[in-house]
Formats: C-alpha cells, structure tokens, sequence
C-alpha cells in the first residue's frame, strides 16, 4: 500500500511539473523537488520522463472515458426507440471533461491535455492514438447514429470541433472572468456544461445545412 501511495505521489507532483512547464521544460530533478523524493525513486517507479508522462495520461483519460462509456451506453439503453437526442450525447462527453475541473488535477490535467492535442509531435501523436482515438470512434459512430441525415465528413469535422472548445474549457485560466469584468464564473460548471451543449448541437446541425448549400453551390458551377 505505501509503494502504491509513493508512486501516486509522484505522479501527482509530476502532474503538476508537467501543467506549469510543459513536456520540455520538466525534468525528473524538478518532480522529485516537487515530491519531495529521491529522484532515484521516481526511476524506480517510473523508469523515464516519458513513461512517467504516460503514466499520467493513461492515468486522468482512464477516468473521464470510463465515465463517458458509461454514460453514453446509458443514453442508448434509455432512448426510446433506441436513438436518444443529440443533447444526451453530447453531454455524456462534455460533463465528465469539464466536472473533472472540480477537482485541482482537472485544472493540471487539462493545461496538458490542451498541449497534447495541439502537438504534431510522435510522442503526442502516439499518446492520443492510444488513450483518445479509441472514445473518439464510439463518439463518431453515436453522432452518425442521431444525426444520419449528416454527411459522414461533416461528422468528423464537428467531433474534432467540439472535442477542441471541451478542452479549451476544461482549462481554468480565469479569462472568461476578466473579459466579462466579473459577471461570469468559469467555476460554474453548469453555466459552462450547457452552454457547451447548446453550442455544439447547434454547429453539427448547422454542419448539415452547410453540407447542402456546398451541393447547391456545385451544381450552380459551369463545367466551362
């Protein structure tokens, strides 16, 4: 029990390493300061920076995609006729994200995943192959099942859209405070769950009356 408490102390502290200076600028040096540790420890543990920082993706995505599998098969078994609402969907994708800014590793986590996701890296690369494409799919094929009527291109554009403003949103910075002079609270996990949902249903089916104008416009175009 105490080599299991030792090992998630030292992911929580490189956690934290990792959120404030990136993949680069961290070093085993700094998280063992951070832990409090040996650094032999950590090498112990967790062998090299780079399983280290699996360690800890593997770790925070195990989490929110275990509660958005769930959540998400509960929408089909509970829909009637077997299709629930494009609502109910997405919000089994967007409130695990953005409930896990409850929490301070929420916070931490969502400044890496943020760097991740916009990193053309192999390592990124490979990470998010790993721990997301697997949700991304079964999301993809649910979107396809409530929105048949949307041209399968369009729905991979709207997933990577949405998943890009969940995980801008996760990340507290405290920006929408300052812009709107104290009247918002990015604390407020509601406001911003539904306001994400609306947002989202409406861009994919916005997508769908985009995906017809541009076959409209094909057609008005002179083979000349």
């Amino acid at each position: 029990m105490a080599v299991t408490r030792a090992k998630d102390s030292i992911l929580d502290a490189a956690e934290r390493i990792f959120a404030q200076h990136g993949y680069s600028g961290t070093s085993m040096r700094l998280i063992a300061e951070e832990a409090g540790v040996a650094q032999a420890l950590i090498h112990y543990h967790c062998k090299t920076k780079e399983n280290l920082f699996e360690l800890i993706i593997e770790r925070r995505s195990t989490i929110i995609n275990r509660i958005r599998r769930q959540e998400l098969k509960q929408c089909f078994d509970e829909a009637k006729g077997g299709i629930p609402t494009l609502e109910d969907v997405l919000q089994s994708f967007i409130r695990p994200a953005i409930e896990s800014g409850r929490y301070s590793w929420g916070r931490e986590f969502s400044q890496i995943l943020a760097k991740l996701a916009n990193s053309d890296d192999n390592r990124s690369r490979d990470l998010v192959h790993k721990y997301y494409d697997p949700i991304a799919r079964e999301y993809i094929e649910a979107l396809k099942r409530v929105l048949p009527e949307l041209p399968e291109a369009e729905v991979y554009w709207g997933y990577l859209i949405t998943t890009s403003a969940v995980v801008s949103s996760m990340a507290r910075t405290g920006r929408i405070n300052r812009l709107s002079a104290g009247m918002l609270d990015e604390d407020s996990n509601e406001q911003m769950i539904v306001r994400l949902i609306q947002f989202a249903a409406n861009g994919l089916r916005g997508l769908s009356a985009l995906a017809g104008l541009n076959v409209e416009s094909q057609k008005t175009v002179s083979p000349l």
